[in-house]
This record gives structure tokens, sequence and C-alpha cells, in this order.
């Protein structure tokens, strides 16, 4: 007889395609490559589903099994790419970015509502490797049971950007984090809430003002980010890395390493995505904004003029040691992804 403490979960007729994660940290602006992806030969319209990253923060903070993790990251992967082919839960909201307005080739998942279902769906995801295509958040420093659970079919590719410009992003999310729209994992920190990553430095988060939260999760998040890049380089997984700066200022080899990367073609009517997502730009601040986040489309400054008020901006609301190591942060970052931003730091402190 079978003791039931001792059963494994285990997601059995696994389906076989690849499943691609579009990751980065908060603001790094991973949506501006999101289309393009989506647009490739074979690969489904960009998805924004939570439950992959709860899952793998559940784990990384103990509170969920390893073979229970795996089991359900299995599960939703199926289901999400069977409900992508049936055209179950299209998104029609036309401002997403995860909508069929924002996804090459939108009419196709309309015309999926009026189609078939069942069995033959699952063999022609198996059969002709149509990829299921994820936008997550800083799943990267928790990716572990996405090793586990998905091996070789895993393309994880993840989008960094300059620190300092990320940080208008990150003070006006964490300035409504108390609201009720955050569904961030939290923990109840002295009856504060907390960001599932800094339960370590809890007691510090609750006391610092709101620049320097922003400081600081920054520097810790890009310091775990480092970490597991490296490491994951090291054990040969199918990681790729690249800059927002190098998306947006020089886009075509960045094109060229993604239809490497995934073995996929880009959509024929690639310069029309390129033009909505205004790729490539003369300057960084040319893109489409996200005014929620503190960012407006357009800017008239120009790219230095840009770096030092938001420099300025740092510093006059900062304190200076936090200030001082999210400089550190910026001469690593500029170490490891130079752009024409590495030139700024030069002439303006910080």
């Amino acid at each position: 007889m079978v003791v039931a403490q001792e059963m494994r979960l285990e997601k059995f007729n696994t389906f076989t395609h690849d499943v691609v994660f579009m990751d980065g940290l908060w603001g790094t602006g991973k949506s501006v490559l999101t289309p393009i992806i989506s647009g490739m030969k074979g690969v489904e319209k960009q998805k924004l589903d939570y439950v992959f990253e709860y899952l793998c923060v559940l784990r990384h903070l103990k509170k969920i099994d390893a073979d229970a993790v795996q089991a359900m990251l299995q599960t939703y992967a199926d289901v999400d790419q069977y409900h992508n082919l049936i055209g179950r839960e299209v998104n029609l909201r036309w401002n997403d970015d995860s909508g069929v307005a924002n996804n090459p080739s939108s009419l196709r998942y309309i015309k999926r509502i009026f189609g078939p279902e069942g069995d033959p769906i699952v063999e022609k995801i198996n059969h002709e490797n149509l990829a299921l295509h994820i936008m997550t958040h800083m799943m990267l420093t928790v990716a572990e049971p996405l090793l586990d659970a998905f091996g070789q079919r895993l393309k994880f590719i993840e989008v960094v950007r300059h620190p300092l410009y990320m940080v208008r992003h990150w003070h006006a999310y964490l300035s409504r984090y108390n609201g009720p729209r955050i569904f961030t994992i939290s923990f109840n920190a002295q009856g504060h809430k907390v960001p599932w990553f800094a339960r370590d430095w809890s007691e510090e988060y609750i006391r610092l003002s709101l620049m320097d939260r922003v400081l600081k999760s920054i520097i810790e998040l890009y310091n775990r980010l480092f970490q597991a890049i490296d490491l994951l380089n090291q054990r040969g997984a199918s990681l790729l890395v690249t800059s927002f700066e190098k998306v947006v200022l020089d886009t075509e080899p960045v094109l060229r390493q993604l239809e490497e990367f995934l073995g996929r073609q880009h959509h024929p009517r690639l310069k029309r995505i390129l033009k909505k997502q205004k790729l490539p730009r003369s300057r960084i601040t040319h893109g489409i904004g996200h005014s929620a986040y503190g960012w407006t489309a357009g800017s008239e400054a120009d790219e230095q003029t840009e770096y030092e008020n938001l420099a300025a901006w740092i510093r006059e609301s900062g304190s200076e040691c936090y200030c001082a190591a999210f400089g550190n942060l910026i001469a690593e970052y500029n170490r490891r992804w130079p752009s024409i931003l590495s030139s700024f730091r030069k002439e303006i402190p910080l």
C-alpha cells in the first residue's frame, strides 16, 4: 500500500512545445520586444500570467514543495497554450500590451473563437512546436523551478535597463504599493506590507523613505540578477540577455540574436511592427511611454539633459549612502552593458 504522504505530484502527458519567457525587473521596457517575438513564426501572442511568477516566488520562499511547483508550472503552460489555440481568454482590451491589438496577426486569434477544440489541437501544438509566450517580472532571480519543469523547452529572454532610467517607474509603483490593485506577493512585517524580495531586509524597508526604498530595491534585485545570469551562463542554460538601450538604439543585431536564439523567423511584416514600437530610435526617450509609471512619450530633452535631470532628482530625494550604492550599481551595469549612457556618468555624479 502506498502511503499518501510519500506520493509525488506529477503532470502526466505534458505538451512538448517551447515555452518562451520574456522577463525583466519592473520598468525595464520588456513590452517593446514582446510584439516582435509574438510575430515570429510559430510563437503565440504574449500573455501576462502571474501564476508562473507566484509559483517560482513561493518556492524561493520555501512556502511550497518542489514537486507541487513543477507539476503546476507544467500544467499551467499546457492549459495556457491550449486556451490560446482555441481562442479562449482572448484579450480584447485595446490598449493592453497583451491585447490582440498589440500583437501581430490579431485576426487569427479572434477567428479561433469559432474554431475546433479537443485532442487534434494538442497534436497541432506539439507537432508544429507552437511556442507559449509569457511576459513575467523578476523571474530570473527565482528561475530554478522553470529549469526543472521545462528543461530544454525553456527559452528565457531577459531585458535589462540602465538603473537610472528605472527609478521613475519604481517610484510610481512603490508610491501606490499599499493599494488594492497591487498583486505582488507580500509579507506582513509588523503590520506593514513588504514585497517578497525585501523579506530579508524588511525592517530596513519599513523605515526607509520612498526614494531610498526604490534605490535599495533596485540595487538588491540587480545584484541578485547579476548572480543569476552568471550562474545560468555557467550551466549553459538557454538564456538571452539584452539591454533596453541596445534594443531601441541598435535594433538590428538584437533581431538577429532573437532569430538565432529561438530558431524562428521574424514576421513577414516586421518593419510594420518595428514602426509601431518606434524602433530603432534616435534617442532612448523617444518611445511610446507609460504615463502611469512616470514616463511620457517623446521627451524633448536631449539624452544627456534627461540623464542629468534624473540624477539630480535622485540626489535631492535620496540619502547619501543609498545614492552612493546606486552609483556603484550604475558602474557595474555600464561595465556589463555599455551604451551611450555610460559616458554621462563620467561628467554627472551618481
